[in-house]
C-alpha cells in the first residue's frame, strides 16, 4: 500500500484481488517510484538517495509528491525506520518509469492507472495488475 498526502487532502492506496469498482484514481494516473534500496542502510544514506531523485525530478520538469509506501498491515514504512519514502511521480510511460526505476537501482516501480494498480519490473515487461481502493485520510 502507499500513502499520499497533499495539502488538498490524501489517503491510502490499496491493492485489492478485484476491483472496488473505482476507474480513476484521485491525482489522475501516476507512478510511484523511490531511490531507496530495499536493505536497511543508515538515514543519512537513504535521504540524500532521495535528495538525488527530487533534483533529478525536479531539473527535467516532472511533477511528483511525497508517497511512503509499506506492508499490507502497514508495519513496513519509513516511520518504522524501514525506508520506504518514494515519490508519485506524474506524466511518464510505463517504459519511461521502468527506465527511471532501473537508474535509481530499483527492481520494481508501480504504476496506477485508471482500474488498475500495477507492479511493474523494471528490467523487462514483466507486470501484475490489480485492482485497488482509496482510503481518504480521515482529516479530509
Amino acid at each position: 500500500m502507499v500513502q499520499i498526502e497533499t495539502a488538498e487532502g490524501g489517503g491510502v492506496v490499496r491493492p485489492f484481488d478485484e476491483s472496488a469498482g473505482e476507474l480513476h484514481p484521485p491525482f489522475g494516473p501516476l507512478h510511484v517510484v523511490t531511490a531507496i534500496q530495499p536493505d536497511p542502510e543508515p538515514g543519512s544514506v537513504s535521504h540524500a538517495r532521495m535528495r538525488v531523485l527530487d533534483r533529478y525530478l525536479h531539473t527535467a520538469g516532472i511533477r511528483s509528491m511525497p508517497a511512503v509506501g509499506s506492508s499490507f498491515a502497514g508495519d513496513h514504512s519509513e516511520a518504522g525506520d524501514h525506508s520506504e519514502d518514494s515519490r508519485a511521480v506524474f506524466g511518464l510511460t510505463d517504459d519511461q518509469a521502468r527506465d527511471l526505476g532501473v537508474r535509481f537501482g530499483q527492481v520494481a516501480v508501480f504504476a496506477w492507472a485508471g482500474p488498475h494498480w500495477s507492479l511493474l519490473a523494471c528490467a523487462g515487461d514483466r507486470q501484475s495488475d490489480r485492482g485497488w481502493r482509496w482510503e481518504p485520510s480521515c482529516f479530509q
